[in-house]
């Protein structure tokens, strides 16, 4: 197996369980690296740190699988992985047939994301490492899931960045183009190769929960970024009056229309406008609500974007609070790891001091448990939402 040395110091984070070794703190190969070998990590002394695959065209060159020297990466510890990632998810009791089972470096398969949508699995594999190993990976969910069928979602993004392609489409069995899935007392079709993510936004389940608990009858909402409509639904099962849901996607929309139907649930507004014009429009009118909810997609795919990020943000948080009522709420979510908590109490704040409103923080949300969040990495925290009543 391919030796592989790191720089003096870089010892200290492996040993904390940190799983990336970056470009510049390796020292020495035993021999010429290709992409996707498997490679023992060994600190500038030689003494064992983990194992792990690498890509030695990347500046995240080598991702972690094993810290112990008796694990080395093979097809059973890939299905011991999964196997405890399955029963983790098992003791969650999540009141859902839908639900991430693997989750990158939260679930220690770095590379690899899987979605469970009843009896269907849905993966994405997002390194040239992970993909190598595809066979071990799909054999370990057949054994350990039993799904009727598979489908690969491919992340265009992570594979150029990563230097390899694979084809989108079905790679077990029979996976019908649209499934129905629930979530406490409601229903959701998704349709997973037109579907975003991997059809749809499992992630934002505990915060479906909070807007139920701040919605109160009577209630005029807006759902901003709405997509198939999973937080309008939640308004409107919660007792909201009326629910204004708007997104870009007019596929999105026809998703979300027919989710209504399928719950039951009438005065939603659907609208197929872009969100920062439409509260433009909406503030010029002087319409107001109870509660005002921004969901956007990322604005931030690495660091050097940060900056526009946040002043797309605020905008948006200055649009919101010139049309929440006073005694309403504002929320505001972002699903970037390279947006932070802090990055998004200092755009609220400056947008309350743009609009002179008064906020009291009455609670924070991130991705449910099922997506977990590893300490040793912090990458794996990704979704923070931030729920803010206007005074």
């Amino acid at each position: 197996m391919l030796q592989v040395r790191v720089k003096p110091g870089v010892e200290e984070k492996l040993k904390s369980y940190f799983p990336w070794v970056y470009k510049p703190e390796i020292t020495s190969y035993s021999k010429k690296p290709q992409k996707g070998d498997h490679v023992v990590v060994r600190d500038a002394g030689g003494h064992f740190l983990g194992y792990g695959y690498i890509n030695p065209q990347a500046n995240i060159s080598i991702r972690l699988l094993s810290f112990e020297k008796e694990k080395k990466i093979s097809y059973e510890l890939i299905k011991e992985r999964v196997e405890q990632a399955y029963n983790y998810r098992k003791s969650l009791s999540l009141n859902t047939d839908a639900f991430r089972l693997i989750h990158s470096e939260g679930d220690f398969l770095p590379g690899l994301v899987m979605d469970v949508y009843g009896d269907y699995a849905v993966v994405e594999f997002t390194t040239f490492g992970m993909n190598a190993m595809r066979e071990w990976v799909i054999s370990a969910i057949l054994e350990v899931l039993k799904p009727k069928g598979i489908y690969e979602k491919r992340n265009e993004y992570a594979q150029k960045a990563e230097g390899f392609k694979t084809e989108e489409g079905v790679i077990y069995g029979k996976v019908p183009p649209e499934i129905t899935i629930y979530e406490g007392d409601l229903k959701y079709y998704v349709n997973i190769p037109q579907g975003q993510k991997t059809g749809f936004y499992l992630d934002q389940r505990k915060a479906r929960s909070m807007i139920r608990q701040l919605v109160k009858p009577g209630y005029r909402c807006l759902d901003l970024f709405c997509h198939t409509g999973g937080f309008a639904l939640n308004m409107r099962k919660a007792g909201a009056g009326e629910v204004l849901a708007v997104d870009i996607s007019a596929q999105a929309l026809e998703v979300a229309k027919r989710n209504a139907e399928l719950n039951s649930l009438d005065n939603i507004v659907w609208m197929e406008e872009n969100a920062f014009d439409f509260m433009r429009k909406l503030h010029k009118e002087g319409q107001v609500f109870d509660l005002v909810l921004m969901d956007p997609p990322s604005f931030a795919k690495n660091r050097a974007s940060v900056p526009n990020a946040l002043r797309g943000y605020k905008e948006l948080c200055v649009r919101g609070l010139h049309v929440v009522k006073r005694g309403g709420y504002l929320v505001i979510y972002s699903c970037s790891f390279h947006i932070t908590m802090d990055h998004l109490l200092k755009v609220l704040l400056d947008a309350a001091k743009d609009t002179r409103r008064h906020l009291r923080i009455v609670g924070v949300s991130f991705q449910d448990l099922d997506h977990p969040w590893v300490l040793q990495m912090p990458n794996t925290l990704y979704l923070k939402g931030i729920y803010a009543e206007v005074l």
